[in-house]
């Protein structure tokens, strides 16, 4: 048997025809234009530096001077300030104490220092500011609206809150609660005073709030703050029992 290829067939020789003629490409000059301009820039004065200390005291004597706690004070002073952990309102129940109210009915807690806030009573309205410095209260309540109780700690409103003392130290016996309520018995609102250094600032609020809710427009314009309130309250006092 013949293994062996068969031989290439014979093929024509290769050719190749010339490429097109082609026109050459042809730049054209760049175009003369006028050179940019700018104009000049505007003057303006000099930036003033901002002096904290006294351009923020400017701005709270121009702005926000009828609210702050210096302006409340005036001249004459406020009726009353001190550093008081105010709530608004009656705590939330949840749906367990609700229909449960005699497995679930455990009172709720918060830390003095969480509500804690600075009041400054002036005629017959309580601006409550954040700090004893404030140029804006928070909100502010008229006392008129409301009658005030003073809880008894062994016996709490089932509307307030246990607060914290302030410090581990201090106890519950530290602490007094005022109430305000609305006519109809609602919660308006919880003030709990620190009493550890000022036994007197419950009472003087009372005392005060008594005077407005009798006359609103002739409540006494006197600072009972401090160590001063403190004294002139136990003066007042000592004088009674004489």
């Amino acid at each position: 048997m013949n293994h062996l290829a068969k031989p290439a067939p014979m093929v024509e020789a290769a050719s190749a025809t010339d490429a097109p003629r082609v026109n050459p490409v042809r730049i054209e000059d760049a175009q003369e234009v006028e050179p940019a301009t700018a104009d000049k820039a505007s003057r303006v004065e000099p930036a003033a530096p901002f002096n904290i200390n006294k351009d923020a005291a400017v701005l709270d004597e121009e702005k926000n001077h009828s609210m702050s706690v210096k302006k409340l004070r005036g001249k004459t002073g406020a009726d009353f300030e001190s550093v008081v952990a105010v709530l608004r309102g009656a705590p939330k129940k949840n749906f367990l104490k609700k229909i449960l109210p005699f497995l679930y009915d455990e009172r709720d807690f918060v830390s003095f220092g969480e509500v804690k806030r600075y009041v400054v009573v002036k005629g017959d309205c309580c601006f409550v500011f954040t700090e004893n410095d404030g140029i804006q209260p928070l909100y502010a309540i008229p006392l008129s609206d409301f009658v005030a109780i003073q809880e008894d700690p062994k016996n709490p409103d089932k509307h307030s809150v246990t607060i914290s003392p302030v410090s581990a130290t201090l106890g519950r016996g530290g602490l007094a609660t005022v109430l305000l309520k609305y006519s109809d018995g609602s919660q308006g609102y919880q003030f709990t005073f620190d009493t550890s250094e000022d036994r007197s600032v419950a009472k003087r609020f009372l005392d005060l709030f008594n005077v407005i809710s009798t006359s609103p427009q002739t409540a006494p314009a006197s600072i009972l703050s401090g160590k001063a309130a403190k004294n002139q309250y136990e003066k007042e006092k000592s004088g009674r029992k004489k």
